[in-house]
């Protein structure tokens, strides 16, 4: 991995954190998900058309990775969303839950595109195992640790998300590697944007409140759709120069960001139990990257 596409992954690891925590602060998730890609789409369409020179120049099976891909991330953002909207879902519990891709990557890579497994990236996989467990315990009355485990909302649909993220991971790296990434991560995006309307059509309450963060928090919003867009670009950018679960395994670094920001931004508890966890993960993701 160049030290540029290094440096674009950990960007991208920033922003994608910073909008999380966008997320966890609404009050109605899947919509606020929904107003940020709809500024996200717009930006994306807005500087391809007058700022990158042959933008509609594509392989046409890139709309079909893409669309792919959406179903995928979609259904990541919707788990994620869950996560949060749990009594138990701070954001320094369920955000590194919902980056463990890089978990399941190897192994889809290895079956799908004929990557390797080492004994070190398996090693990787078991210390990223033990950080996960480690960051979702808490101190009960007795000063002990305690196991939340599955029985948690937050748990079960963060380790969702991650499954269903890894899938998007693999088909991601196919699509930049079609043609042209900006061309590619706009297309996910606008995508992601049409699945998120229609999940918003299927629901009433959802559908007569459309607007609802747009009103409420007009600023955050762009922001957030800010967020989205550098994101989305700066890690598919990198992507299309080093292979997957590098780029997976570096953007786990987003895992840090999202632990200081609950902890220091949203006041969240056990910091430093989820702090520690969040370093077990990263030196997993670590051995796996160099594996």
């Amino acid at each position: 991995m160049t030290t540029i596409a290094m440096l674009a992954v950990i960007v991208s690891a920033l922003f994608h954190s910073s909008y999380n925590m966008l997320i966890k602060t609404s009050d109605q998730k899947t919509l606020f998900m929904w107003s940020i890609f709809a500024v996200a789409v717009i930006a994306g369409w807005l500087i391809g058309l007058f700022g990158v020179p042959g933008f509609l120049d594509f392989d046409p099976a890139v709309l079909y990775i893409a669309a792919l891909s959406a179903l995928f991330f979609t259904s990541y953002h919707l788990a994620a969303a869950r996560a949060y909207a749990a009594d138990d879902g701070d954001l320094s519990l369920s955000y590194p839950m919902t980056t463990l891709a890089p978990v399941f990557i190897p192994v889809w890579a290895y079956l799908i595109l004929g990557d390797r497994l080492s004994t070190i990236m398996i090693s990787g996989i078991l210390v990223t195992t033990i950080g996960t467990f480690c960051i979702q315990l808490k101190p009960d009355i007795g000063r002990r640790f305690k196991s939340i485990g599955l029985k948690s909302e937050a748990v079960r649909f963060s380790l969702l998300a991650s499954f269903l993220y890894s899938f998007g991971g693999i088909s991601d790296k196919i699509g930049v590697n079609h043609g042209g990434f900006y061309f590619f991560t706009v297309c996910l995006m606008t995508l992601n944007f049409t699945y998120f309307s229609f999940v918003i059509l299927c629901n009433q309450h959802l559908r007569t409140n459309t607007l609802h963060c747009f009103k409420k928090y007009p600023l955050r919003v762009l922001a957030g759709g800010a967020l989205v867009y550098l994101s989305n670009i700066t890690f598919r950018f990198a992507l299309a120069t080093t292979d997957v679960s590098y780029a997976a395994g570096v953007r786990q670094v987003a895992t840090l960001f999202a632990v200081l920001m609950g902890v220091f931004l949203l006041k969240e508890p056990y910091g430093l139990l989820r702090f520690f966890a969040s370093l077990v993960i990263a030196l997993g993701i670590a051995l796996i990257k160099i594996g």
